[in-house]
């Protein structure tokens, strides 16, 4: 039988990744502080100081994400904010968290890097007892809190047998953050022994930066914002901070929800946003910006070598197919992953006919759902269905990483998109295709903020509405005016019927009762019209219809 270690070699090797217990330098701790963290890390580290100040005995703290991602210097970043030991200048020094804990309160576990992957299912978990139990006993403290970070979980092969014994390993006065590639993974609220945990967080997405973020790091987009109108940016996503809030306000009445911050009132703001909060310069440099962000996609980065950067993209993500999503889905054929993958790169939002998918790759209508939805689950595509058909035969595929749609088409359509910093070619068809993918991104994290279940389209007979989002019939409509496509936009929005929509119900075929409407029909463009700019307001009346014209950059900010 091989001999894959003993509990001996998984301490050392967990000692090896500890260095901070002997007060060892930490290689990967150092090169962690050094970068700017994502809104990802203070968020993470924000709901965690909320439950520890709340008196949380045990957490589990989830996240999952993409291969390269970024998860495991989330992780890194938030052994450093916690380490009494440690500077760390990103963190928010006012949490009772940050630089509270001695070293040996952290054990941090990188499973796909050590020794587990070699176990039989069901002996890893019995090796990783092992090296809890020593750190529980002969490195953490009797008292105070433990830390325990397990990083890539999908090294386990966890079914529900075996997270259940992961959960027993969790003592009180212990938090325990897990990282995985999908959702599935690293949910634990719903296994059997579930209760010995005080608390659950997610699981929760990393995806790549959206553009408010991408802003905040103030890094990458070759437009100098200085801090204090990022911190106002922060200000204006949260009501916990002092001061306006107007991005919190915008979201909560485009959700419909609330009767005090009405739709009306969110278009109001969505003006003021614009031209009273924003003076001309601020709306150039987001304009600018959200061009920019476009190559960018929202990742940082440790090199500046645009061929270096693309490699590691590309790399990551063929790793994240072929063996992440294959693996965990049981991919007989990972390379049609890829495929649709590039057929979303090469159709960017166009209608596809499920039937030619199918013809194409090879496969039957049944494989090519599965494949579907598993690059769902995967964040990698999204499918967006038609708004107004109870059956579905036709869809719309986007890439959720613009850069993938840079690294998956041809040379000679993405021109001028190898670099990340702008060029002398012009390429406006390939801007559009990454303009209406970004767009579709953010329209999906805005659905996300207002409660919408999911963003769809639909066709009028002047042209398409490319992303409606709807809530128990509160209905919004995006109609995407990019050059070169800029033609017909106010006449789309007019011609949308919000009665064309069908919804079945969640658990049949019966189509739900909905009253829809949609007193507002928006318009994103990178040309706001001179009639917007004169009266400084982005509402104009037409007929019985309110248009709401949005800056993209503005559409990008609020999502």
């Amino acid at each position: 039988m091989l001999d894959t270690g003993n509990a001996e070699e998984f301490i050392d090797d967990a000692e090896h990744h500890n260095q901070w217990w002997s007060d060892g330098a930490s290689p990967e701790l150092s090169q962690a502080t050094k970068l700017t963290p994502r809104s990802d890390f203070h968020s993470v580290l924000k709901s965690t100081n909320t439950h520890y100040t709340d008196d949380v005995k045990s957490l589990v703290y989830a996240i999952h994400g993409q291969t390269g991602i970024g998860k495991t210097t989330l992780l890194h970043q938030l052994i450093a904010a916690l380490l009494n030991t440690t500077e760390f200048p990103h963190q928010n020094q006012d949490l009772e968290l940050t630089s509270a804990f001695s070293p040996r309160q952290i054990l941090y576990l990188p499973l796909e890097d050590s020794l587990y992957q070699l176990e039989r299912p069901g002996n890893d978990i019995k090796r990783l007892n092992q090296v809890i139990d020593y750190f529980q006993t002969h490195v953490a403290p009797r008292q105070g809190q433990k830390f325990i970070l397990l990083d890539d979980v999908q090294a386990l092969d966890l079914d529900e047998n075996r997270k259940a014994e992961l959960l027993d390993l969790i003592d009180d006065n212990t938090y325990v953050f897990l990282t995985g590639n999908v959702h599935a993974q690293v949910s634990f609220s719903n296994v059997g022994t579930a209760d010995t945990v005080d608390e659950f967080e997610g699981p929760w997405p990393i995806l790549p930066m959206k553009f408010i973020d991408t802003v905040q790091t103030g890094e990458g987009l070759g437009v100098e914002f200085n801090k204090e109108f990022r911190n106002r940016l922060e200000q204006f996503q949260s009501s916990d901070l002092d001061g306006p809030s107007p991005i919190k306000t915008i979201r909560t009445g485009l959700s419909g929800t609330n009767s005090e911050t009405s739709l009306d009132t969110a278009v109001e703001t969505l003006s003021e946003l614009c031209f009273d909060i924003f003076d001309t310069d601020d709306r150039n440099n987001l304009h600018d910006a959200a061009r920019a962000y476009l190559r960018t996609g929202g990742t940082l980065h440790q090199t500046d070598d645009a061929s270096i950067r693309n490699d590691l993209a590309k790399s990551h993500f063929l790793l994240f197919l072929y063996k992440e999503l294959a693996k965990y889905r049981s991919i007989q054929q990972p390379e049609n992953l890829h495929r649709l993958s590039s057929i979303a790169a090469t159709n960017a939002g166009d209608e596809l006919q499920y039937t030619d998918l199918s013809d194409q790759i090879g496969v039957d209508r049944r494989t090519v759902d599965n494949y579907l939805d598993v690059l769902d689950e995967g964040i990698a595509v999204t499918e967006s269905h038609d708004y107004s058909l109870r059956r579905y035969r036709r869809t719309r595929l986007y890439l959720r990483n613009p850069r993938h749609l840079v690294l998956l088409s041809q040379r000679q359509e993405h021109h001028g998109f190898e670099a990340y910093e702008r060029q002398d070619t012009l390429n406006h068809e390939f801007e559009y295709k990454l303009a209406r993918t970004v767009a579709f991104d953010h329209a999906k994290r805005l659905a996300f903020n207002v409660g919408a279940y999911d963003v769809e389209y639909t066709e009028t007979e002047s042209g398409l509405v490319d992303y409606i989002l709807h809530r128990n019939g509160h209905v919004l409509p995006f109609v995407l005016s990019y050059h070169p496509y800029t033609d017909n936009a106010e006449t789309i929005a007019e011609e949308f019927d919000p009665e064309a929509g069908q919804h079945t119900k969640s658990d049949s075929e019966e189509l739900r009762d909905i009253d829809y409407k949609a007193p507002y029909r928006f318009i994103i463009t990178d040309s706001l019209p001179k009639e917007v700019r004169e009266n400084e307001t982005l509402i104009i009346e037409k007929d019985a219809v309110s248009v709401c014209y949005l800056p993209y950059w503005l559409f990008l900010l609020i999502c």
